[in-house]
């Protein structure tokens, strides 16, 4: 074990040191759960102690000790005079307590102008950093305008960036259109799939057919994970299981039976032996290719192996993980001969899932040799798709342009919109908040080309370099490196930090790995492109989904900081994920914050100075110029509703209930079955 995780693991003993082993019976039964509980229970009273600290010495002390409340009203006079019995001038708002430097300034200001207005606004605005003798308000009042000029730097920078970023012309596939220039390169568009019903896997199939790039160009594979059977949106049980409901889908279902060969592959999943160590097992899966009116598809389902209550599911990442393992072994052995010690023997499915692939002239090796023009093309592009996802007209060719235009460029994401936004006041209060993160967020990452994460509904991988055309293409989204690192067995994934990279952030975990590697490429974001995704219309499932992203987006950014983003020091996005690590923490105090300063300006406890007002309405602007800009007045509904429903909900609940539950690994009611048939049956 390496010194840091030593070292983690003594600090969260010390954090339940009165709580033995033999009281957690409520964490779990095995040694692993409950170290995992006690590391919960480290981070969350790290987190405690940020929100005390900033809520506390930042907050409370500053507003309730240096928060400038009224002194006695003045005994007369005009403002400046030294009247008060303390020594003090009387402010421009008639009170005494304030000081005489200040009350000169005041006097030259009103020499000025004899706007009364004007007057109390700029007096105002200073008067927390000037008004106060006592050396512990001058530095709380010191530090918060440190703090508020950062955050508004930096809510600048950000705005700036995007709004370049968003408005830029000629980045658009407008003229390639036109022509068939950027339509020749193959890709395949990956959905993994779990539970959904027909009328997600319907929807997703459709828009993939629809879509303006060539049928003949694009192949869209399934990867069913497990023989199960899942809910609809009401509730109730879909008519069949996930490879079933794809069967009749695409056509084939006469053509499924039990004599359907089952091919041995490699997995994830591991199971204990009798003396209880983890064991990596595999898994068997089935597959089926064809044409859906002109669309060329492919299904693999993961039907367990012939052990009872072995259903197939390993989940989205071993889904991921058996298309790149596939395309490792093939780019790896295709300049190696089989006799070679380095040669990596594909397994019975990985066979069969090349051959297929090539039967269908969509090979991932090229039979065209080095500076010659015949033989078959192989795949240039993957597309990871969710099964409840439906992609826009023309996402496909825009994301190709994007990357056919810019060889630099790693793997890209578009515009992931609501598609469901007017089912409940769930859904509603998220249309903001994605439209942001994309907006504001992957805009102003992507100006670096440092996307952070590349979300698995709606993202393109380049799967070769081909910037040197006198060598054989190099890989890159299954290079070894990435490859090695991403596809761990669950048998060695044992920390809390590991298990919420890997078993609940996959899509960041992998973008991480990209960002390790290939740290001159490109990770962007393309705001012409955009798809549809169903949201959680109802609290509960919001909360499950949003535990997952929180706690493994937390666990992600403290990877990130081993990772070189570019720049030096407070101007590089290590500095910027530094910043949204500690603003993670402090979410909920930061509300509450912002809270009791409102409720003291408005039953007048205290006066918010004019800084402050500029901070929180810049902060609200740079939210709502992008929009503007572009106009798309629709969100602006959709802000007010955020900002009144959501920002309690985004801010408050949803952190502490996820730090809470650091250590359920599960993807709750976001993934609900059914039932799960028999290992053998269909």
């Amino acid at each position: 074990m390496s010194e840091p995780n030593q070292t983690w693991r003594f600090f969260s003993r010390l954090c339940t040191l009165f709580i033995p082993n033999e009281w957690l019976f409520w964490a779990g039964k095995t040694d692993e759960q409950k170290q995992a509980w006690r590391e919960k229970v480290a981070l969350c009273f790290i987190m405690l102690a940020a929100n005390v600290g900033f809520l506390g010495f930042g907050g409370l002390i500053h507003i309730l000790s240096c928060g400038g409340s009224p002194g006695a009203p003045c005994g007369g006079g005009d403002v400046g005079n030294g009247n008060c019995s303390d020594g003090t001038c009387c402010s421009v708002h008639g009170f005494c307590g304030t000081s005489p430097d200040h009350c000169d300034f005041t006097r030259k200001l009103q020499f000025i102008t004899d706007d009364d207005d004007i007057v109390d606004s700029v007096t105002d605005s200073i008067s927390a950093s000037v008004n106060h003798e006592d050396p512990t308000c001058r530095a709380l009042n010191t530090t918060m305008l440190a703090i508020m000029f950062i955050i508004v730097a930096i809510l600048a920078v950000q705005c700036l960036c995007s709004l370049i970023y968003l408005l830029r012309f000629g980045r658009t596939c407008c003229k390639a259109v036109r022509g068939d220039k950027y339509k020749d390169a193959k890709v395949i568009v990956m959905v993994p799939c779990y539970n959904e019903g027909e009328d997600e896997l319907k929807k997703t199939i459709e828009s993939v057919r629809k879509e303006s790039y060539p049928n003949e160009n694009k192949l869209l594979l399934f990867v069913a994970d497990g023989n199960v059977k899942g809910k609809n949106s009401d509730g109730k049980d879909n008519h069949g299981t996930t490879p079933v409901i794809l069967s009749e889908l695409l056509g084939y279902a006469n053509k499924r039976t039990d004599l359907d060969p089952k091919y041995s592959c490699d997995s994830t999943g591991f199971e204990p032996d009798n003396t209880g160590k983890k064991i990596p097992i595999g898994n068997r899966a089935r597959i089926y290719h064809g044409t859906h009116e002109s669309l060329n598809y492919m299904v693999i389902e993961k039907c367990g192996r012939p052990v009872k209550g072995d259903v197939g599911n390993r989940g989205k990442r071993d889904s991921q993980i058996m298309l790149i393992q596939l395309l490792n072994k093939i780019q790896h052995n295709h300049t190696l001969p089989p006799e070679s010690p380095r040669h990596k023997d594909l397994n019975e499915l990985e066979r069969a899932t090349h051959d297929a692939l090539r039967e269908m002239e969509f090979p991932l090796t090229s039979d065209r040799a080095v500076g010659e023009s015949e033989g078959l093309d192989e795949v240039n592009y993957l597309m990871a798709v969710d099964a409840d996802t439906r992609l826009s007209t023309d996402s496909i060719t825009q994301m190709i342009y994007s990357m056919e235009s810019k060889p630099k460029t790693l793997a890209l994401c578009g515009e992931t919109k609501v598609d469901n936004k007017n089912d409940s006041w769930v859904t509603k209060i998220q249309v903001f908040e994605y439209y942001t993160n994309h907006g504001l967020k992957k805009a102003f990452e992507s100006v670096f080309g440092t996307v952070t994460c590349l979300p698995g509904c709606f993202t393109m991988y380049r799967l070769f370099d081909r910037r040197d055309p006198g060598q054989p293409p190099q890989p890159l989204f299954a290079c070894d490196y990435v490859y090695d690192r991403y596809a761990k067995n669950d048998s060695v994934i044992e920390t809390l930090h590991e298990k919420n990279l890997y078993k609940l952030g996959e899509d960041r975990m992998l973008t991480t790995l990209l960002l390790q590697k290939f740290s001159r490429m490109n990770l962007k974001y393309v705001p012409e492109a955009h798809c549809y995704t169903i949201v959680p219309d109802n609290f509960s499932v919001l909360l499950s989904q949003r535990r997952r992203w929180v706690n493994s987006t937390f666990h992600n950014m403290l990877y990130l900081l081993r990772v070189g983003l570019g720049g030096i020091c407070c101007c590089s996005m290590k500095f910027v994920v530094i910043l949204d690590m500690i603003g993670t923490l402090i979410l909920p105090s930061s509300l509450l914050y912002v809270a009791i300063m409102v409720y003291n300006t408005i039953v007048g406890k205290s006066q918010m100075s004019m800084i402050t007002l500029l901070v929180f309405g810049f902060s609200v602007f740079v939210q709502l110029i992008a929009p503007l800009l572009r106009f798309k007045f629709k969100y602006l509904w959709s802000a007010v509703i955020y900002y009144i429903v959501g920002v309690p909900v985004f801010y408050f609940i949803l952190p502490i209930y996820s730090f809470w539950h650091l250590d359920d690994f599960s993807w709750g009611t976001t993934r609900q079955v059914a039932s799960a048939p028999a290992a053998d049956d269909l």
